[in-house]
């Protein structure tokens, strides 16, 4: 009777991968995401942003059906997030460049989206789990994952914008620009190669990098303003940042002071907060109210 219950018991379990084979698909899932960014590379945008997307998204799907782990999910993207930022800094030693001054923002842009699409992935997963998906020890993965994942998307993400709006800035001798009439300047030129379907010559990754580079920023600091009382200083913050951002480029003489830059950037960080309200009102229907949301720090 005995044996026969634990055998029982065993059959109840859901299908797991056996741990060596979970260790070597979790390495190659590490190691193929610089390799699917060079493939990528064959691909004219917006192809390329969307296979990288995918594979992302694949890869991201797979190891949590093998795995049934947000961690482990988690620790896939941010590792590949880390080798794709050693294999940058490897290849730009060898070619003697200087890291600061010579950073690829079309790249970043990619690992970046791959990063965002396997985040994706664990946030739909959990923001729509129910019954065994649901289950306390799956939840408390995700808390965990979610931790480790922000913790170095957090540190990268704060890296990227010193270089973008300090290190990367330098005087210009040149006569101050100053663009005041809204869809005249950075949006006039990006949009209609937007409509008409022509992204070549980084036009894709400047008008959206453009437009989202504060909505990390807004998602998370709409997490930590939760409990505050003056939530109305949150919605303050992105019209000093990109006011402040856009002042220092005019009087500095280091970038072209634009309108459309300044409301691209606060509807980035207002789409942020729109995410983390969106999501939160999704899961609180989905468990009808029993649980308000997904995130936590």
């Amino acid at each position: 009777m005995a044996r026969t219950t634990k055998k029982k018991a065993a059959s109840r379990k859901p299908w797991q991968m056996h741990p060596a084979l979970l260790s070597l698909f979790f390495i190659l899932g590490v190691v193929l995401h610089p390799f699917c960014i060079d493939f990528s590379e064959r691909f004219l945008s917006p192809t390329q942003e969307c296979f990288l997307l995918l594979a992302s998204l694949g890869l991201t799907l797979l190891m949590f059906l093998c795995s049934k782990s947000h961690l482990l999910c988690s620790l896939l993207q941010t590792g590949g997030l880390l080798w794709n930022l050693a294999v940058y800094l490897i290849r730009n030693r060898y070619l003697g460049t200087r890291i600061v001054k010579h950073m690829n923002y079309e790249w970043c842009f990619h690992v970046l989206l791959m990063w965002c699409g396997g985040v994706t992935v664990t946030i739909l997963i959990r923001l729509f789990s129910h019954k065994k998906w649901n289950a306390p020890h799956i939840r408390k993965t995700f808390r965990n994952g979610f931790l480790c994942s922000s913790i170095v998307f957090s540190l990268i993400y704060l890296i990227l914008l010193l270089d973008l709006f300090i290190f990367q800035r330098s005087p210009s001798e040149n006569r101050r620009s100053l663009t005041l009439i809204p869809f005249t300047g950075a949006f006039s030129t990006y949009w209609p190669h937007i409509r008409s379907g022509h992204f070549k010559n980084g036009i894709f990754i400047q008008f959206f990098g453009n437009l989202l580079i504060l909505t990390p920023l807004g998602f998370y600091l709409g997490l930590w303003w939760r409990k505050k009382k003056k939530k109305w200083i949150l919605y303050l913050i992105p019209l000093l940042l990109a006011g402040t951002i856009e002042g220092c480029q005019y009087f500095f003489k280091i970038g072209e002071c634009d309108i459309d830059d300044f409301w691209m950037n606060v509807a980035g960080f207002y789409l942020g907060i729109l995410l983390l309200k969106l999501v939160d009102a999704i899961r609180s229907k989905v468990t009808k109210g029993k649980e308000k949301t997904i995130f936590s720090l």
